[in-house]
């Protein structure tokens, strides 16, 4: 009967933790300024969530860049993510995984990055 009844309850829970972790580890795709609304309405001391924000580079400066958004918006980009060699180029478009930081200047912090 134990070994029945553990039998039952991994081939339910295996398929519905598979469930809950395609459906909530899925990162939004935004814009700089969806990104920093989305820091916002997190509750303080709370860690700020991670966002896709695909971006052309405008400025490159080692790993601090200059893009523009979807909305042709400006913003700061810290990459501290592992160099890829080609990706970072002025004129790409990029897929940047990070968060926002805010303060006077907000400034995104990737830690991915990809082309699209």
């Amino acid at each position: 009967m134990l070994k029945r009844s553990i039998i039952i309850a991994v081939v339910i829970c295996i398929p519905l933790a598979f469930y809950v972790a395609s459906e909530y580890g899925k990162l939004e795709e935004v814009t700089f300024k969806g990104a920093v609304e989305k820091t916002m309405t997190d509750m303080e001391g709370d860690q700020a969530p991670k966002v896709i924000v695909v971006s052309k580079i405008e400025q490159l400066t080692g790993m601090d860049l200059v893009c523009l958004d979807a909305n042709n918006e400006q913003f700061n980009v810290n990459y501290t993510g592992s160099e890829k060699p080609g990706v970072l180029t002025v004129g790409s478009t990029v897929r940047f995984v990070g968060h926002v930081h805010g303060g006077t200047t907000p400034t995104f912090h990737a830690t991915q990055v990809y082309a699209p």
